[in-house]
Formats: C-alpha cells, sequence, structure tokens
C-alpha cells in the first residue's frame, strides 16, 4: 500500500483478456461517444466531519478519517462500525492506511494507530517539525519529519530508525518500500534507496539540478516512477538508481498513478496519458481539453486517478466521474454529481463507486 493505493496486479495480456471477459457494454459503447449518466444515491453516511481525507477500501470495508474523527464502514449498513474522535490537533489529511488489523491515519502534527475492530486507539506520535505522509506495512510505517525519513514500529508505534537528509528540507510525500529498500525523497533533489530494516543508505541519485521534489513514488516491475514538479515523469531502476527513461508531461504533473506496467497521469495541457512503464512510450493519450470549444472540456483534475478490472476513473473538479477503457483510453460514461465533491473516488463493482462530498458525508452510488 501505500497500502490502499499499490498498482495493480493486470499486465497488458491481462487486460486484453479482461476486454474480451467483462465489460462488454462499455467496450463497445467506446466506439461512440461517452455516455451522460446521473447517479443514484444507494447509501449516505454522515461521519460528523466537515472535511474529509480520501477514503480507502480494505477487505471489503471503508476507512476515512476527517477534522474530527476516523471511522469504519461496512458499504451495505446504514451506520458505521465505528467512528471515533482521534484526537489530533489538526485535521487528518492523509488517506487512512490498514494493515494487520490496524489502522493507520493522520495530518501535519501527529500520526496514530487505532484497532480495526473496535476504533481503540493503539499508539500515537507527535511530530517534531512536520509529518509526511506514510507508508505502512506490517511490520513499519515510514513518514518523514521535517527533513527526516522516520521508522517506527507499526504495532506499538516505537522508533526503529531514523534517517536525516539536508536540514530545512520537508519531506512531505510519502516513501515507497519495495524488495527490501525504501526510496525516499526530501526535497534536496536527491533520491535515496535505504535499507527498509535498519535505514542505511544502499545508492543515490542526485539530480538537484533537474528537480527538487520527486512526489509520488510506485514501484512496478522493478521500475520507480516517480513525478516531478518539473513537468517530467521518471522510470529509475530500483537496483541502482539509474534513469531509465523520462517523459515530458508538457506541464506541472499534478498525480499519476501506476498499475501493472502502466502509469497514467493528466497534465494541465489538457490531456490524460498512459505511458509503458517499462520504455517510457505513450500508449495511448485522450484529451480532455480543447481550448476554444469549452462544451466538451473537463474541468481540471485534483483527484488522483484510479483504476478497478478494465477501467480508469477520473474525477474532475466540476464534479464529474470520467470512466475511461484502460487499454484504448476511450471514454464510455462520464457522471454527473449534483454536489461537490473531495477529491477521492473508490470504484465498485457494477458500475457503482464511493465518494466523499464537501459537507463530511460518504455516499454509495450507482449510474
Amino acid at each position: 500500500m501505500r497500502l490502499t493505493e499499490s498498482a495493480s496486479p493486470f499486465t497488458r495480456r491481462h487486460l486484453l483478456a479482461l476486454a474480451v471477459g467483462t465489460g462488454l457494454g462499455w467496450a463497445q459503447q467506446a466506439q461512440g461517444a461517452a455516455s451522460r449518466r446521473k447517479v443514484v444515491n444507494v447509501r449516505r453516511w454522515d461521519t460528523g466531519n466537515d472535511l474529509l481525507a480520501p477514503l480507502t477500501q480494505l477487505e471489503g470495508k471503508i476507512l476515512f478519517a476527517g477534522n474530527r474523527s476516523l471511522g469504519c464502514i461496512n458499504p451495505d449498513a446504514s451506520k458505521p462500525i465505528w467512528n471515533v474522535e482521534h484526537g489530533f490537533s489538526q485535521e487528518a489529511v492523509y488517506r487512512p492506511r490498514g494493515v494487520g488489523g490496524l489502522v493507520v491515519a493522520g495530518g501535519l502534527a501527529q500520526l496514530g494507530a487505532w484497532d480495526l475492530a473496535n476504533g481503540r486507539s493503539k499508539w500515537l506520535h507527535t511530530a517534531i517539525t512536520q509529518i509526511g505522509v506514510p507508508w505502512v506495512t506490517g511490520g513499519l510505517t515510514y513518514f518523514g519529519d521535517g527533513h527526516e525519513l522516520i521508522a517506527i514500529e507499526t504495532r506499538s508505534g516505537e522508533l526503529r530508525w531514523r534517517f536525516a537528509s539536508v536540514p530545512d528540507t520537508l519531506a512531505s510525500y510519502a516513501p515507497t518500500v519495495s524488495a527490501g529498500r525504501v526510496f525516499f525523497a526530501s526535497g534536496d533533489g536527491v533520491l535515496n534507496a535505504l535499507s527498509a530494516d535498519d535505514g542505511r543508505l544502499q545508492w543515490k541519485l542526485d539530480l538537484s539540478d533537474e528537480w527538487q521534489y520527486l512526489r509520488q513514488l510506485y514501484v512496478s516491475h522493478n521500475v520507480l516512477i516517480a513525478g516531478s514538479y518539473k513537468e517530467l515523469l521518471y522510470g529509475i531502476s530500483t537496483a541502482n538508481g539509474k534513469v531509465l527513461w523520462t517523459f515530458n508531461a508538457g506541464n506541472f504533473i499534478n498525480s499519476h498513478h501506476v498499475a501493472g506496467d502502466t502509469a497514467y497521469l493528466w497534465s494541465p495541457t489538457g490531456w490524460i496519458y498512459a505511458i509503458d512503464i517499462q520504455t517510457g512510450d505513450v500508449r495511448w493519450r485522450h484529451q480532455t481539453t480543447n481550448y476554444g470549444q469549452s462544451t466538451k472540456n473537463w474541468a481540471p483534475m485534483m483527484a488522483e486517478l484510479v483504476t478497478q478490472g478494465t477501467y480508469l476513473y477520473a474525477l474532475d473538479m466540476g464534479n464529474v466521474l470520467h470512466v475511461l477503457h484502460r487499454i484504448s483510453g476511450d471514454e464510455v460514461a462520464r457522471v454527473d454529481f449534483s454536489e461537490p465533491l473531495r477529491p477521492t473516488v473508490l470504484p465498485l463493482e457494477g458500475r457503482q463507486a464511493l465518494v466523499a462530498t464537501d459537507t463530511g458525508h460518504i455516499q454509495r452510488v450507482r449510474w
């Protein structure tokens, strides 16, 4: 995960099989214009929060965290399984993570763990400077605090090790862990590969003349895919830090998503791209903004792209959910919402999804 954000196991071969075996209605529909659909509210929960972080799906349950509380929902039940005050001095801004019967959630000032079954607090860690997005495993939880990367025991919250980068930097973005290494960039233009067990440096890549921050680190097929603030998406060997390829998105990369052997990103130049993670080649691109023809344009996208089975889901800031076919890039449906949404969507089977509203509600919808 990111325990709930990890890449899908589907390869291109698997996707081809999926295209034949599932979702044929939408796949055929993709030959023409995307159908416009209105949502039907299946169920709605009031979380007691005014502001919600991105949602997490775990073992058929939904985890949420907000400015006051965090909780666990059964999507088929009318009331949350539990909903407890988290006690943070600030709102929870990071997507809650679940592993080994625990929920780990936090914000800039604190990070804590709760029992997945009943919401009982297990431990609370307070930042020295500012806590970054965590990466959670059953053994250790890794996160930035100021210019340091910290590893703590997931079950107890006890410190295991810390790795110091350059002072006066902020390690705000999540590290990622793969094959015994944790990959970490603190904002000084250096990518570090450390031993996940003890934090010892194994290699580093200094490209401070090309980037300051790297964001949203994903590992798939021994390739680290990372986005920079300077319009480039990088494919980097996890073995030695060699840059395998770069892709110029033409503008700031807000977010990207990796599923199997494909990376997906939206560029403010007006395109969604699907990129082969081994070569950096573009598999397809889908236009979202045709300047001068605003009636067909998407709104900007701040939500992360997500995949489920054969489809790629993109929620724009106009509260429209776009459903694209992962192989062709064709848009097969547009789903209109009648109220402002938070930038998070969890697709479910059967043309359903879970979304969060700007009023602190979670909705299960179908279209």
